[in-house]
Order: structure tokens, then sequence, then C-alpha cells
């Protein structure tokens, strides 16, 4: 995706509304290579509490394996234990296209909304630096609006 002189991710006026994937990214990523068993992928997130492994391949991100997909797998109940357990990270990973470094949050949100995922990978060149997940734009929407003069939340 292009966000050259001839389209802007966002308008001029709200450039600083819209900050770089820098100020929203994951930089501490844990990946795991496309051969591994899916066994490993499942225990890797559960111990680790993350949702989303970029799949490399030597220094390449190949693309990245969703904990939705693996529970989709896993829930259709395809083959017998044996079989599952011989299907590897490959067989589940969707190809991604990186968002560069210079990228806004607006764009990881479009990308987000076109590849009906909940996360895009972000590189320097070709190398994969960081991960934006919905979470984190989210989160970082919530810190530029404030609440409504005299709204409380709601104890549940």
């Amino acid at each position: 995706m292009s966000t050259g002189p001839e389209r802007l991710a966002a308008p001029p006026e709200t450039v600083d509304e819209d900050p770089p994937l820098t100020a929203l990214m994951t930089t501490h990523l844990l990946g795991i290579t496309a051969d591994a068993p899916l066994s490993t992928a499942l225990r890797l997130m559960a111990t680790t509490g993350v949702r989303h492994l970029p799949v490399l391949e030597g220094e390449r991100c190949r693309g990245v394996v969703l904990e939705v997909d693996i529970a989709r797998f896993v829930a259709r109940g395809s083959g017998s234990p044996d079989a599952r357990a011989a299907v590897h990270v490959e067989e589940l990973t969707r190809p991604v296209e990186p968002l560069p470094v210079t990228a806004r949050r607006s764009d990881a949100a479009r990308r987000m909304q076109a590849e009906h995922a909940d996360a895009v990978l972000v590189v320097d060149g070709a190398r994969l630096v960081g991960i934006v997940t919905a979470t984190d734009i989210v989160r970082s929407l919530a810190s530029v609006t404030s609440p409504a003069a005299g709204h409380r939340g709601i104890e549940v």
C-alpha cells in the first residue's frame, strides 16, 4: 500500500492523530519456523500468552500463524489425533504483506480489515521489526479520546 505523495494515509491536518506504527508496535517478537509441529506453536502461544507468531524461514518472514486459525483447525476436528499431531505450522500460515515502519495506524487498520486479520507485521526494509495487533490500535485510539464530562464507568 503506497502512502507516497499521491495519497497520504490521513489528511495532513490529522497526521498527528494517526501515529506511526513504530509508536504502537510490539518489538519483542517470538517466531516459529514453518516446519515446526503445530503442537509446538500451541505450546509456545499458551506459555507466552501471544496470539500471533511470525513464521520464519531463515531471515525471511513467510507469514503469520494466528491463534484463531489454530482454534478453527482444532474445532473442525480435522482427522484423527495422530493425523493432527503430524500437522506443521506451514499448513496454517497466512501469507502476509508486511507494512513498512513508515506506515501509520490507519494503514494497519485498513490492512487488517482487508485481510480479515487482527494483526499486521512491520518491516524495516526486509527485516521484521514489529507487530501491531487490533488491541494495539484500540489502546492507541483510547489514549487520544477523553471520556465525556461526568461519565462514570459501570461497576460489574
